[in-house]
């Protein structure tokens, strides 16, 4: 009785079929690009976690060998030692406040206590030597807190 309606609710449908198909091409373009991003995002975060973990790692070993290092020397360059350690235990607190800043709060490396254990350590054993006091004790002392620091990455 209306055929005149018919024709006009296949325009409204093409219309609509057309319409619906760019809006779905649209949103697979939109996910192919978050995708992309996504995935680009994720391989520069996890090289970044490596490389501090790598760095870190890198110190302990420093840290340590130069413990071993004043464990062995004669007194001379003592203080030199104590030195690197401890700029060695400074990097690795630097290392992570950066995994802080990147990850987030409460994101670290190493146990800050650790860190401030061995930096205590190194305190004790400049005052020591600066009194002119036996540094055995604290030389062994050193030792298993950097050996401690150096166990964090034992696993890696």
């Amino acid at each position: 009785m209306y055929s005149f309606q018919t024709g006009a609710n296949k325009r409204k449908s093409r219309q609509t079929i057309r319409l619906l198909s760019i809006v779905i091409f649209i949103l697979i373009v939109a996910l192919a690009g978050v995708t992309f991003s996504y995935v680009r995002t994720k391989t520069i975060s996890d090289a970044t976690s490596e490389a501090i973990l790598a760095r870190a790692a890198s110190e302990s070993s420093e840290a340590q060998s130069a413990v071993y290092r004043l464990t062995q020397s004669s007194g001379t360059n003592t203080m030199t030692l104590l030195s690197t350690v401890r700029g060695h235990i400074y990097a690795m607190q630097c290392l992570n406040t950066l995994a802080a800043n990147i990850y987030g709060a409460g994101t670290s490396v190493v146990d800050g206590a650790l860190l401030t254990t061995c930096l205590d350590t190194v305190t004790q054993c400049e005052q020591r030597l600066q009194a002119g006091s036996v540094l055995t004790d604290l030389f062994t002392q050193l030792r298993d807190d950097v050996d401690a620091v150096a166990a964090v990455f034992s696993n890696l």
